[in-house]
Order: structure tokens, then sequence, then C-alpha cells
């Protein structure tokens, strides 16, 4: 009866086992990894086909080989489970994993947009930087040349020297063009002057001449000629030569 018993549920299991359905999904389960689970199930069919027709073994070589039978049974449920437990894992690790993907693809969207962030910033960090060379530079410039109020104070002082070397240099050609007329006016006086006594010598030397001539003759006319006419003469010759002297006077006070 207990051989019986077992018999039959394990008929019931090969039953259940045979149905093409759950044949397909045990052994998608079972051989999901190709290591030969399939031809396991295969022999142990062959195995249970054989153990069914086969008469000439005893009561006790019967019970034995269905006593492997159902071990192997066991061990390729115990390996279905094994696989559904490792499909779960596999499932639950693909789920994680695809969280995990998820977060990484929001964190490198995250790291984009703050990279972009960062670069804006920079480039107006460096802008910044860049303008503060251009004042630096401008301050230094602006250092280097004198304040407004120096500038205009400089300006004044320019100018009033101007102004003053301006006067002076009218002064000095004013004194110039003085000095000019009066030398004119001394050169034309000496032209004069010249000429006077050059016609002076001349009317000398020819009344020498003259008088050397006829001094002979006229000796007794000259004693006796009176004092007033010698007189008249001494008069004309120191008006004469007053006028003479009283000329270049005149000039200089010009």
């Amino acid at each position: 009866m207990a051989n019986d018993s077992k018999i039959t549920s394990f008929s019931n299991k090969l039953l259940q086992m045979i149905n093409d359905d759950e044949i397909m999904k045990r052994k998608l389960m079972v051989d999901g990894d190709g290591i030969g689970d399939d031809r396991k199930i295969s022999n142990l069919i062959k195995q249970f086909i054989l153990w069914c027709y086969n008469d000439n073994e005893s009561e006790l070589e019967s019970e034995l080989s269905a006593e492997r039978l159902l071990n192997v049974i066991d061990q390729s449920e115990l390996a279905m489970a094994k696989s559904v437990q490792t499909i779960k894992m596999i499932t639950h690790e693909l789920d994680n994993y695809e969280n995990t993907y998820k977060n990484i693809e929001k964190a490198i969207a995250d790291a984009r947009a703050k990279l972009s962030t960062c670069k804006a910033e920079l480039a107006h960090a460096k802008q910044i930087r860049r303008y503060k060379l251009d004042y630096d530079a401008i301050a230094n410039i602006i250092e280097q040349h004198p304040s407004t109020q120096e500038t205009q104070i400089k300006l004044n002082v320019l100018e009033n020297e101007i102004q003053t070397l301006q006067k002076i240099n009218n002064q000095i050609e004013s004194k110039l063009e003085k000095r000019r007329r009066q030398f004119q006016l001394l050169l034309s006086a000496s032209h004069q002057l010249q000429s006077v006594l050059d016609e002076e010598n001349t009317a000398t030397t020819t009344t020498d001449h003259q008088t050397s001539s006829c001094l002979v003759d006229n000796n007794n006319d000259l004693m006796t000629i009176p004092p007033r006419t010698l007189d008249n003469d001494n008069n004309l010759e120191s008006s004469s030569s007053s006028t003479k002297e009283a000329s270049p006077i005149s000039m200089e006070t010009n």
C-alpha cells in the first residue's frame, strides 16, 4: 500500500510535469542558464517510462528505482526553486539597477546643469577679473599724471609767466626800436657832419691856395685892415663852431 501511494503521488507529479505549458515554463526556469537541467528532465522522463514498463524487476528493485526517481525529482524541484529565487533576485537587482540608472541619469543631469552654472559663473568671474585688471591699469595711468587742480594751477602759473615774458618782450622791442631810431639819427647826423667837414676842408684848402698866391701882393693891404673887421671874422668862426657842437647834443637828446 505504501508503494502504491508513492507511485500515485509520483504519477500525479509526473502528470503535472507532462503538461506542455508547465513543461515549457519549467524548462525555461530550470534551464535558463543552459547548464544541462533540460537534459536531466528528459533523462528523468525516460527513466520513469522504463520504470513503468519494466516488469522484470522485483518489488525491492522497483522501490529503489522509485526512490531514485523521487530523489531526482526533488533535486529538480530544488533546482527549480533556486532558479525561481535567482530570477526573483535578478529581477530585484534589475529594479535596483534601473533605479540606480535613473538616479545616475538624474545626477548626471544635475551635474550638467551645475556644470553649466559653474561655467557661466567662471565666465562672469573672468570678465570681472579682466575689468578689474583694466581698472587697475587705468588707475595706475591716472596716478602717474597730476590731478585737474594741480594742472589748472600749473596752467595759471604758465599763463602768468607767458604774460610777464610778453610784457618784457614788448618792452625790449620798444627799447630796440627806440635805440634803432636813435642810431639812425646818429648815423644821419654823422653823415651830415662829415659832409660839412668835407665842405669846410675843401673851402679851407681853396682859401689857403688863394691866400698863398695873393699873400705877397696884398701884404700891405692886410696890414691896413681895421681891427673891427678881424673881430667880425672871429665872431663868425666862433658861431660856426658852436653850431657844430650843438648838433650832436640835440641828437643825443632825441
